[in-house]
């Protein structure tokens, strides 16, 4: 028995729970429209920005909706996730991802930068936006020279939006004194947590129907312990959700009861 047999068991034409999902197909539930609003007001006001949480409460899934939405022509989206590096190393990333060259000084590549951030806002009137996942990884030395990239002529101008994505433990950080000066520098703090039952519900029962289900595949019972075994982690809800889909499988059962949910719960 594999994957593909308990699709066509199911009348699926695809796993429904995984990373996968085209970013036009992501679901806006209200929490989520309320962190991308939060998100969406930092790009209009520039700045820098945190979004902390839990992993798998659907971070990175911000970021693809905020950076996606970002009308061409005015903003341009710029994604690092490598943040475990040193100092020089991060600017090498940070160059790269500018088209720039790399320099074995890092001076010379701060330099660089900022003239290249500011001619991107004067000659062609784009704004860029550095999105850093991760950014509970970065160590303090970077943190805080984030902050200096931001200070433009002598701190008067806001030509580059930074927002700063990672877990929990970032924001923790941001009451060390050597942090000091980036933390009155954030404007934007979007905590984000799991979701509630009801978004919860409406996530795998929307994510089964655009997979082609065509009656209820969960229980409410089973969807209820999904929810409470998942805490509302996105990331685990989906874990949990395929690995019941096949327990029913298995069992040949038309539906995810929730000793289905259960069993995978317990193993």
């Amino acid at each position: 028995m594999n994957w593909k047999e308990m699709l066509s068991y199911f009348g699926l034409t695809q796993l429904p729970f995984g990373k996968e999902i085209p970013t036009e197909c992501l679901q806006l539930l209200p929490s989520v429209e309320k962190n991308l609003a939060a998100a969406r007001l930092l790009v209009d006001t520039h700045g820098i920005g945190a979004m902390v949480g839990k992993s798998g409460t659907g971070k990175s899934c911000l970021l693809r909706l905020l950076a996606a939405g970002l009308p061409a022509g005015l903003f341009k989206p710029l994604y690092l996730c490598h943040t475990s590096v040193g100092i020089l190393e991060f600017y090498t990333h940070l160059c790269a991802l500018f088209g720039l060259a790399s320099s074995s000084r890092r001076a010379a590549m701060f330099r660089d930068l900022q003239e290249h951030i500011l001619s991107m806002n004067s000659s062609r009137h784009l704004h860029p936006v550095l999105l850093i996942d991760e950014s509970h990884l970065l160590s303090n030395e970077i943190l805080a020279e984030i902050r200096l990239l931001t200070n433009f002529r002598i701190d008067s101008l806001n030509a580059l939006t930074v927002m700063l994505c990672g877990a929990e433990s970032l924001s923790q950080r941001f009451g060390l004194s050597v942090l000091e000066a980036l933390a009155n520098s954030i404007t934007v703090t979007i905590p984000v947590d799991g979701l509630s039952p009801e978004e919860s519900i409406s996530f795998i029962e929307t994510r089964l129907s655009a997979c082609g289900a065509r009656t209820p595949l969960f229980t409410k019972n089973a969807l209820t312990l999904v929810h409470q075994a998942s805490g509302g982690i996105l990331r685990t809800l989906g874990t949990i959700a395929n690995a019941a889909l096949f327990k029913a499988f298995v069992a040949k059962s038309t539906q995810v009861e929730a000793e289905h949910v259960q069993s995978v719960v317990q193993r």
